[in-house]
């Protein structure tokens, strides 16, 4: 069993909302999880992704509670499987699925991520010039092919030969998305005001590295279980140790989510269960590993329980 986790650009108001008002197990975390932020003196999450006057088509961009939105989301849905009695072997995560998968496997106290997250944030907030990330249905190819994509973003994440994402400031997106549209390809402006995964972030290594820490990573082995692997899309290995420079690592560098999908042990038995909001990885998984079984759970329509009962009845 291996769970996904992705990270910014999957978000978006009333995601899993069919979960929090019918599934008892993702309500208790959730209303758990906004108590800790609330308690922290930030807004509420759930009202934010559940209030009135919002819709599917209305951004969902504010970094800190979007951050702690996805984290929650994610591991509230890890939390409804595991009453179910579905266990992951491993976890992929990628971008800020990161330190959700940590919190999910143990090595970190979800209280103790969710609060990173939402710091992490608005120390960026304050800090980084606006941007955002595209992403691209097309070649990455046509990165090196176009001077205009190379001079004026960079590339934050190649997921297989037809979609890749761009990061930059928000003039240069506009340029790059522009010269891509001349040539007929779609494009699609992420919920994300900020760079990530770009040079526009090196001015803030020192700042993040000391956030991050605050954060303890626990290894020491749990004698009542075995703790799932836990596989980071920026390294594409195994992870065995975290340390504060992989925080920056895991922000800075590029994501490689499907290359990392090569570190699952048994990958051609595996049953991969996307708990990203939007399903986004099981999405580029279709195309990238057709071949491999893969459950999205959800989605902007409404399907989470239907889904859920798929999963049972294929993996358990």
């Amino acid at each position: 069993m291996v769970y996904l986790l992705g990270g910014q650009g999957s978000q978006y108001f009333g995601m899993a909302s069919s979960l929090y008002q019918d599934n008892a197990e993702f309500r208790r975390s959730m209303d758990r999880l906004d108590a800790v932020c609330t308690g922290r003196g930030e807004r509420s999450v759930v009202d934010y992704l559940y209030g009135s006057g919002r819709g599917l088509s209305d951004p969902c961009d504010d970094l800190a509670l979007s951050n702690a939105a996805i984290l929650m989301v994610e591991y509230s849905l890890s939390e409804v499987l595991r009453a179910e009695g579905l266990r992951p072997d491993v976890l992929v995560g990628s971008s800020l699925g990161e330190f959700s998968a940590m919190a999910i496997a143990g090595y970190v106290p979800v209280e103790a991520a969710l609060g990173f997250v939402i710091e992490m944030a608005h120390l960026l907030e304050g800090r980084l010039r606006p941007g955002g990330m595209v992403a691209v249905l097309g070649d990455p190819r046509l990165y090196e092919e176009l001077p205009v994509l190379h001079q004026h973003t960079e590339v934050a994440s190649i997921n297989h030969d037809g979609h890749f994402v761009l990061s930059g400031e928000a003039a240069g997106l506009r340029i790059a998305t522009e010269a891509l549209k001349e040539r007929g390809l779609i494009t699609v402006s992420l919920p994300v005001h900020f760079a990530f995964h770009s040079s526009a972030l090196d001015g803030l290594r020192d700042p993040i590295t000391e956030l991050a820490a605050s954060l303890t990573f626990d290894a020491t082995p749990d004698p009542a279980s075995t703790r799932p692997l836990l596989i980071s899309s920026t390294s594409t290995d195994v992870v065995k140790g975290w340390h504060a420079e992989d925080c920056w690592t895991t922000l800075r560098r590029p994501i490689a989510f499907t290359r990392a999908l090569s570190a699952v042990p048994g990958a051609a038995e595996a049953h991969y269960v996307d708990l990203t909001p939007s399903s986004t990885l099981v999405a580029i998984m279709k195309t990238s590993h057709p071949d491999l079984r893969t459950y999205p759970v959800i989605t902007p329509f409404g399907t989470e329980p239907a889904r859920l009962r798929t999963l049972r009845a294929e993996a358990l």
